[in-house]
């Protein structure tokens, strides 16, 4: 499916099916209907790209191509890009 809005939060988290591995949890907003409000970014996806930053992508758009995988509610990120240059959201801290 593919998506685009902005990147609400973006935490690192323990991967709950292999705990030697972390995932990148994005609340998203300005989706379209029945579309996810959380993504998960997974570590393969992390490796190949060791600069994406959590705090840098925090209040910028983005579009995604997403999928989920059977009998997991989560949905995954196969392809992500984020605009570089547009903060559409400041974060206040």
């Amino acid at each position: 499916m593919h998506m685009h809005g902005i990147v609400m939060t973006a935490t690192l988290q323990e991967d709950p099916r292999d705990p030697d591995q972390v995932e990148l949890h994005l609340a998203v907003q300005g989706v379209g209907a029945g579309q996810p409000r959380r993504i998960v970014v997974p570590m393969s996806f992390l490796i190949t790209n060791p600069d994406l930053d959590p705090d840098a992508i925090k209040g910028h758009s983005f579009q995604a191509e997403v999928f989920q995988e059977e009998g997991n509610p989560q949905w995954f990120v196969s392809t992500i890009e984020f605009a570089p240059g547009r903060v559409l959201r400041l974060d206040p801290s």
